[in-house]
């Protein structure tokens, strides 16, 4: 019996290491000055962090939950960004738990349209990569219509959204006035 009692102790401890993790490797907005990652908590355990450079721990050093700041890091993957070990009251230690992080940057583009005159057509909008959203005035859809805009010059942005990151890009379109003449005359 006792040593049913030893082997359910150590089945029982060996799952208080377990780890409920992200998706392998996170993805991380560029330029996120806050993420926090987290392992379920354990009374009496004592958690030690590592972050690989360019981030850096800001919160929760020595608990179960941590934030970082990812703002300083480039585009790609940083293998090994996040690690975790556990420390029981005994001194045993777990084996460290690693999280690869992905710093995902994507550079939308709007094709370049011009400048127009007031009464010109509806001209299609291009941005990529494509499935974003135009909004500026003059935009219907993903059109530009001058006669709809007015004359002067307007900001036009193309808005692309991926795994909760949103990035932008922006172009000026200008409409000018169309020529008007008076009725001719005969002197």
């Amino acid at each position: 019996m006792k040593k049913l009692l030893f082997i359910l102790t150590l089945l029982v401890n060996s799952l208080c290491y377990s780890q409920i993790t992200t998706i392998n490797p996170d993805t991380v907005c560029i330029g996120t000055p806050g993420s926090t990652y987290s392992v379920v908590g354990t009374p009496g355990y004592t958690y030690t962090w590592t972050v690989a450079a360019p981030g850096v721990i800001t919160s929760g050093a020595g608990t179960s939950s941590i934030g970082v700041n990812w703002s300083p890091a480039v585009p790609g993957l940083i293998t090994g960004a996040v690690t975790i070990f556990a420390t029981n009251a005994a001194g045993c230690v777990s084996a460290p738990v690693t999280l690869n992080v992905f710093i995902l940057q994507i550079i939308p583009t709007i094709t370049p349209i011009g400048s127009f005159c007031l009464g010109a057509a509806c001209v299609p909008l291009v941005g990529t990569p494509t499935g974003g959203v135009f909004t500026g005035t003059g935009v219907v859809g993903n059109m530009f219509c001058p006669s709809t805009s007015g004359v002067g010059t307007f900001l036009i942005t193309y808005t692309y959204i991926l795994n909760g990151c949103t990035f932008t890009a922006t172009t000026n379109v200008t409409v000018n006035p169309t020529p008007i003449l008076s009725p001719i005359s005969h002197n």
